[in-house]
């Protein structure tokens, strides 16, 4: 059986990385999570019995340890989405982002899987799967440079973002394409797949470079200096120790430089490392005032605004905001409270601490496989410290920190090692057959997975096709026809604030203002603190010439977001339009509390 899920599990990480489903409203996360849930849950069922039959020896010492952290990670988790006034957003996540508690459940099962059955012999597949992704990813990034990609997306981002929807995803999953391929093609053991190495490594580079993302050269630059350490220490032991010092500093002065400080900076520091300072002191706002439960799992966005300060006002603009603190460990805890970030820590640091403790004291032969399994672990992780949970890059996050522990704990390679019967039957013994009935609970899981992600996907494909419908003027039944289209698709996945929302900013593109309150409503029936919802409300009030009925959906935008001088523009101009000089004059007064030098003040002043 160890055979069987570890190919199950790599060949779900590749899949899963590079699905995309083109029919969707969101053909990237939405396609991929849907994989790795489904994945998960049937590899789940598949060794149920197996991993109750065998339970005792599958958790002893260390593995039971991370265990009841992942267990501990997914309770605190589940509580916190179920208590989240969006409970519906909580346990999918955000539509385009697929960070709900169904999909950390997945990554959950993913985790003790990969702890439970990997070993020497079967982590080559895991490392298959994922130089097949990379080769595939690069192909595709390659196409999508020359124009020749088949599936055409809207161009949004400067650099290529392959099958990933983002320039960034794509540089972060190549990134790792790169340092495997050049793992295996300086590994003697691999020779089957160096031929494929070697077609994936310039081009995996290529498409790194293509997609202009600084961390994808980041995370290169931190799997090969982990790799060249590595080999350092194979060589003699000194050597690997002299080789510690420089890349520490090499590393501490990259820190700088991409925080502007230092001879790196001209080279590292982006705009975007400003916006996620933005990003992380937001959230650490959220984490004061909501220590224990945070604001709400997947909440980030809805109360961004409120939590944000005024440099990142003055210096993004009022406008700018973000759904996702780009840092996983501030995010949990933002959302989920200090406990919840603290778990997910507690397991990463818990992965690193086993993984090199072992990698200092193993042979040769798991060095070289501890060292690949933590030169591809180590980039996720910093990775994750300026970025969101990907599912692409995400689910290896998973899949290889499971296999550093495996790998960790097990004592001797098969072909070096002199074993005992009862040590080799032990090694072979987990799930060595597999139970009459696990096919059984496979298909079980499986239909259980399907009854919470096949309704948000419909939903994902109808809406797909009702947002885009087009209306005209002089035919009132394409309205007609539009709205009732998109209240159809809201309602096959009825909990998702999203879809009324979103159907509020299609109707108010085609300028239809009832329309557009309307959905506005039936999505802060929802969702109170929706403040888009509010601001369509208040827009089409507004350009329907209803000033009196907009004043209190723009009051609404400002309670939600006080720092926004830009919204209280706007409700200046209702008030002037209905003849309130003195609200006129306190709103005066709030922008120039807010921003002396602000943008609006000749338009403030003109009224």
């Amino acid at each position: 059986m160890n055979r069987r899920i570890a190919i199950g599990i790599a060949s779900l990480g590749a899949i899963a990385s590079l699905a995309i489903f083109t029919s969707l409203f969101d053909p990237f996360a939405a396609a991929k999570s849907f994989l790795i849930i489904t994945g998960a849950l049937g590899l789940m069922g598949y060794a149920l019995i197996d991993i109750a039959q065998n339970r005792a020896k599958m958790f002893a010492g260390k593995r039971r340890v991370f265990f009841i952290l992942v267990l501990a990670f997914l309770a605190v988790f589940l509580v916190r989405t179920i208590t989240t006034s969006d409970s519906n957003g909580a346990f999918y996540g955000v539509v385009g982002r697929s960070s709900g508690f169904i999909t950390y459940f997945a990554y959950g099962l993913i985790f003790i899987l990969s702890m439970l059955y990997f070993n020497f012999d079967n982590f080559r597949f895991a490392l298959r799967g994922l130089l097949i992704a990379g080769s595939i990813g690069s192909i595709y990034s390659l196409l999508e440079k020359l124009g020749k990609n088949p599936w055409k997306m809207g161009k949004v981002y400067e650099g290529t973002g392959s099958l990933f929807g983002n320039p960034n995803f794509s540089g972060a999953f190549l990134s790792l394409a790169v340092v495997l391929s050049l793992w295996i093609m300086t590994n003697k053991t691999f020779k089957k797949e160096k031929w494929l190495a070697g077609v994936t490594l310039p081009l995996a580079i290529y498409g790194v470079y293509t997609s202009k993302a600084l961390q994808g050269a980041i995370s290169i630059v931190i799997g090969v200096s982990v790799l060249a350490l590595i080999k350092l220490f194979q060589m003699k032991k000194q050597f690997g120790i002299a080789g510690v010092v420089p890349a520490m500093f090499v590393g501490v002065i990259g820190i700088l430089g991409s925080l502007n400080i230092g001879p790196l900076s001209t080279y590292l520091y982006k705009g975007s490392v400003a916006e996620r300072g933005d990003m992380w002191r937001t959230a650490t706002s959220m984490i004061k005032e909501n220590p224990i439960w945070g604001v709400g799992i997947e909440s980030y966005g809805t109360y961004f605004r409120q939590y944000r300060d005024l440099k990142q006002s003055l210096r993004a603009g009022p406008d700018v905001f973000s759904d996702n603190a780009h840092n996983v460990v501030l995010h949990l805890m933002a959302t989920g409270g200090v406990f919840l970030g603290l778990l997910y820590f507690a397991i990463v640091v818990g992965v690193a601490i086993v993984g090199i403790k072992a990698l200092l004291a193993s042979s040769n032969e798991k060095k070289s496989l501890l060292g690949v399994a933590l030169a591809l672990w180590l980039p996720i992780q910093a990775q994750n410290t300026i970025s969101v949970d990907n599912p692409a890059v995400f689910v290896w996050s998973w899949i290889l920190g499971g296999v550093i522990i495996a790998i960790s704990l097990q004592e001797k390679t098969e072909g070096i090692s002199k074993v005992e019967k009862k040590n080799s039957k032990q090694l072979k013994s987990t799930g060595s057959t597999t139970h009459a009935l696990a096919p059984v609970l496979t298909l079980l899981f499986l239909l259980l997975s399907f009854s919470f992600t096949i309704k948000p996907l419909i939903a994902q494909h109808s809406f797909r096709f009702a947002f885009y419908l087009g209306t005209d003027a002089k035919q009132p039944d394409t309205l007609k026809n539009k709205e009732a289209a998109l209240i159809k698709a809201e309602n096959e996945d009825p909990g998702n604030v999203t879809w009324p929302r979103y159907s509020a900013n299609s109707l108010f593109i085609d300028q239809a203002w009832p329309e557009t309150v309307s959905a506005a409503q039936r999505a802060l029936d929802k969702d109170p603190n929706d403040w888009i919802s509010w601001w369509f409300m208040a827009s089409a009030y507004e350009k329907a010439g209803e000033f009196t009925k907009a004043i209190p959906a723009r009051l609404k935008t400002i309670e939600l977001d006080p720092l926004n001088t830009a919204v209280l523009l706007e409700l200046a101009k209702d008030q002037k339009a209905v003849g309130d000089l003195a609200g006129l004059a306190a709103t005066k007064a709030k922008v120039l509390s807010i921003n002396p030098n602000a943008p609006e003040i000749p338009a403030l002043n003109s009224l």
